[in-house]
């Protein structure tokens, strides 16, 4: 195991992970305990009332290029299509929520149908483009 007098090695003795857990358990003991109750968001949430394109919209999709114009985002999801089409003119808000809509910041969400994902990806590659001086995201990445 160690050799006497060499500081750069120790000892150690094999245990479990269950174990390792059990003794840090035990040996941490909060000082303040809090009863954190579980958060059900779908209970919070309110319904959705159905919504249609509206006409600003569909003149946002017209006026993409024709391999970036959502066809599968439109029909399944134009409430998202609506708030795209709203922000597209605020480079800072439209970026933050393509990016929202690609991420999981929550944990455990469905996401988008593949088809759906894909366009709203090929949207926010366009979007970042044009607002962007024709580079991509990894244009931003520092390289070391």
């Amino acid at each position: 195991m160690s050799e006497p007098g060499n500081p750069d090695t120790f000892e150690f003795e094999k245990v479990s992970l269950t174990d390792a857990r059990k003794a840090l358990d035990d040996a941490v003991k909060p000082l303040v305990t809090v009863n954190k109750t579980a958060v059900n968001h779908q209970a919070k949430r309110k319904p959705a009332q159905p919504e249609s394109l509206r006409t600003a919209t569909i003149q946002w999709i017209l006026k993409l290029p024709p391999h970036i114009q959502p066809r599968h985002l439109q029909v399944k999801y134009p409430r998202v299509a609506n708030r795209i089409a709203a922000l597209w003119g605020d480079p800072t808000g439209c970026e933050s929520y393509l990016d929202d809509l690609l991420t999981d910041k929550r944990g455990g969400r469905k996401g988008f149908p593949l088809n759906v994902a894909n366009e709203v990806a090929s949207i926010r590659d366009f979007f970042f483009r044009l607002n962007h001086k024709g580079g991509t995201a990894w244009d931003e990445v520092e390289w070391s």
